[in-house]
């Protein structure tokens, strides 16, 4: 190819010199998976070389820098994530007034996820990620320390050390609830939770299996329900399981929104006044159902912790280790009317 000029050209006339669609240019200079590496780095090349200076990803070739965030997550299209937009709006906060740029993409598997991170990394679009809802042996952690890229994880693996997190501190958050019902009485306590996988719905099973113990009520085997999705018909079914028992409990721990919501629907099926006839805690961090009812829940400073995710990479960047600048949130309780004093002790 011919170089030319020192005038700037569009994505159209970069795509036309290639023989290649505007479409494909633009993802593939946007890291995106379904691109080969084979072309993808001849697009580059060649952004370079007409001098497409517009484009992100050909200047961060040519400085061999990037200043960008990726944040990669895959998603259930039937469960919108509410959670995930607040946390992001603040992220999208912590970067206000810098030239730090925010990639966001949300794929539909695992798998692609993975895709993506080796992607972006591989053709050096984004050099520090932040990602959610960590697992025991979290491969995303494993790919970004192997590739020496800065991140900070939302959540823990068992081994907490040699990388950044944040985190909500989901055994006190369990320990606030369960004290709560326990001083009003009750002994017969759920908890539906998150499957185990992910590391905050262990840490949320072993505080309820520690408070059970230090207050000597027997752990009941029934009594503990988890689900791999956070959907609220899986709040439904099990809190329609739990119900059904020959010795239902009388008071229910919803370890994520979801569940809450299902939890409560169920309960106003079969007539049970909660609060009174039933005791119904759990989170709540971003639901307008909840949020107009008057519940006793947790919640968390989600745009704070987006805020605070970009303030440990900064940290990081300027030479702080990551286990030193790792952060521990506070939960917060609200109190209402969906848990009570325990009827007939």
């Amino acid at each position: 190819m011919k170089k030319t000029s020192n005038k700037n050209i569009n994505i159209k006339d970069l795509a036309k010199k290639l023989n290649l669609s505007v479409s494909s240019v633009s993802r593939a200079l946007n890291g995106h998976a379904n691109i080969s590496t084979k072309t993808t780095n001849r697009i580059i090349r060649a952004a370079q070389k007409y001098n497409y200076i517009p484009n992100l990803a050909a200047k961060r070739l040519a400085s061999k820098k990037s200043d960008t965030i990726a944040f990669i997550s895959a998603i259930t299209p039937s469960a919108p994530d509410y959670v995930l937009l607040e946390f992001l709006a603040g992220v999208s906060m912590g970067i206000k007034d810098t030239n730090t740029e925010l990639i966001v993409k949300l794929t539909l598997s695992e798998k692609d996820e993975i895709g993506y991170y080796e992607r972006l990394i591989r053709n050096n679009v984004a050099d520090k990620f932040i990602f959610y809802r960590t697992k025991q042996n979290d491969q995303r952690i494993k790919l970004l320390k192997k590739n020496k890229v800065n991140f900070v994880s939302w959540g823990r693996e068992k081994n907490e050390k040699g990388y950044a997190w944040i985190d909500m501190d989901n055994e006190k958050s369990i320990e606030i609830l369960a004290n709560r019902l326990i001083k009003f009485g009750h002994k017969k306590i759920a908890l539906i939770n998150v499957h185990q996988s992910f590391n905050y719905g262990y840490q949320r099973k072993k505080s309820y299996e520690k408070i059970l113990k230090e207050n000597n009520i027997p752990f009941n085997k029934s009594y503990y329900q988890e689900s791999l999705h956070g959907l609220t018909e899986n709040g439904i079914k099990l809190t329609k399981y739990l119900l059904s028992l020959k010795n239902p409990p009388t008071a229910i721990i919803c370890s994520l929104d979801k569940f809450f919501i299902g939890c409560l629907l169920e309960c106003k099926n079969q007539k049970l006044n909660v609060g009174k006839d039933i005791s119904v805690v759990g989170y709540n961090d971003y639901d307008n159902y909840l949020s107009t009812q008057n519940i006793t829940y947790i919640s968390h400073p989600l745009l704070q912790m987006g805020i605070d995710s970009v303030n440990i990479l900064k940290k990081i960047e300027n030479g702080d280790s990551p286990d030193s600048v790792s952060k521990l949130i506070e939960p917060i309780l609200h109190e209402g009317k969906s848990d009570g004093l325990l009827k007939n002790k």
